[in-house]
C-alpha cells in the first residue's frame, strides 16, 4: 500500500520530470482533489493509505497533467470567487482576473438600485455560468439571462446552476451574442460579458495548456481583438430597451480600444476603465445614455 506522503513525493517527482513549473504544489492540488481534502487534512494524515483505486486514479491524473491538460479540467472544477464551479473543455476556466468584473457589478448594482428592487442582468458568452451564478448569490435581488452559443457549455453552466440552487432565478437561452433578447420581453439593468479577445497572432501563441484545451470559441477575438466588442456595441444600440449599465472584460492591453468602440453609447461619452490586481487594464463600464434616463 502506498501512503501520501509517499504519493505526494512520486506525483513531486514526476510531475517534475515532465517539467512542469510548481511540481510540488500541483501534486498537492491533484491530491487534495483526489480525497476532496483540505492542505491541512491532508499534511496531518501523511501516513494515511490510499486504495488502489485511488492509485490508479492519481496516475491517469498525472499522465494527463503531463500531456499539459489543465489540471482543472483534470479535476473537473475551479475555484472562482470563494466558490468551486463544474468545468470541461466545452468552457473557458474561469480566471481570479474576472473576480473584479463581478466586484464592479456589485459596486454598480449597490450604488443605482435599491436592495429590495427586482433586476434583470444579462451575462453575454456565459460559459461554465461563473460570472451570472455569482452575482446572483451576491445580488439577491437579480433574475439572470445567461447566453451562450455553445450548447455544450450551457450544460455545464445548467449543472452549476443546479449545484447552487438557482434554477428559478436565472434562464438560459443559446444564441449569438444578444440575439436571443429579440424574443423576450425583458427590460435588463445591466448587461455584463467576458468575451473572446484574443487577437489571432497572440492566440496562435498561447501556451499548449490553453489553446490545447480550451474552447477558441471563449478566446479568439479576431484578427485584432476586437471583433465580439464591435459587433456587441452593435446590437446593444439596436435593443429596443437599453441598459442602464455595461461592464466588460478587456485584454490588458485593450484599455484604450474597446472604449472607444462604446464611447457613442455612454452618457457624455464617459467611459471607466479599471485595473486588475496586477495593475493591468481589466474591466472596462459605462452608464448608457437611455432617452428615458433624461
Amino acid at each position: 500500500m502506498t501512503t501520501l506522503r509517499e504519493a505526494f513525493q512520486e506525483a513531486s517527482s514526476f510531475l517534475e520530470k515532465c517539467q512542469i513549473d510548481d511540481p510540488a504544489f500541483e501534486a498537492e492540488w491533484l491530491i487534495t482533489a483526489l480525497l476532496d481534502c483540505t492542505r491541512t487534512q491532508l499534511f496531518l494524515s501523511w501516513e494515511h493509505q490510499l486504495s488502489t483505486e485511488q492509485i490508479q486514479q492519481l496516475h491517469g491524473w498525472l499522465h494527463r497533467r503531463c500531456k499539459q491538460e489543465p489540471l482543472q479540467y483534470i479535476v473537473g472544477k475551479q475555484s472562482f470567487y470563494g466558490r468551486d464551479f463544474i468545468v470541461n473543455p466545452a468552457v473557458l476556466i474561469p480566471r481570479p482576473e474576472t473576480e473584479g468584473l463581478v466586484e464592479r457589478v456589485i459596486q454598480l448594482i449597490s450604488d443605482n438600485f435599491a436592495s429590495d428592487e427586482s433586476l434583470y442582468l444579462v451575462d453575454v458568452g456565459t460559459g461554465s455560468g461563473a460570472i451570472a451564478i455569482t452575482c446572483a448569490l451576491e445580488l439577491p435581488q437579480l433574475q439572470v439571462i445567461a447566453i451562450d452559443r455553445s450548447s455544450a457549455a450551457l450544460e455545464v453552466a445548467k449543472q452549476n446552476t443546479r449545484k447552487y440552487g438557482l434554477e428559478e432565478r436565472i434562464s438560459f437561452y443559446n444564441g449569438d451574442l444578444l440575439s436571443p433578447l429579440e424574443s423576450i420581453n425583458v427590460q435588463a439593468q445591466i448587461i455584463v460579458s467576458n468575451p473572446p479577445y484574443i487577437d489571432q497572432t497572440a492566440y496562435q501563441g498561447l501556451e499548449k495548456q490553453v489553446k490545447g484545451f480550451e474552447p477558441r470559441l471563449a478566446l479568439d477575438g479576431g484578427e485584432d481583438g476586437l471583433t465580439i466588442y464591435r459587433r456587441l456595441a452593435t446590437q446593444i444600440a439596436h435593443l429596443p430597451q437599453p441598459p442602464r449599465h455595461v461592464v466588460l472584460e478587456i485584454g490588458y492591453d485593450q484599455g484604450k480600444t474597446v472604449p472607444e468602440l462604446f464611447r457613442f453609447l455612454a452618457i457624455n461619452g464617459c467611459i471607466q476603465v479599471e485595473p486588475d490586481l496586477a495593475g493591468h487594464d481589466r474591466v472596462v463600464w459605462f452608464s448608457m445614455a437611455r432617452d428615458d434616463l433624461v
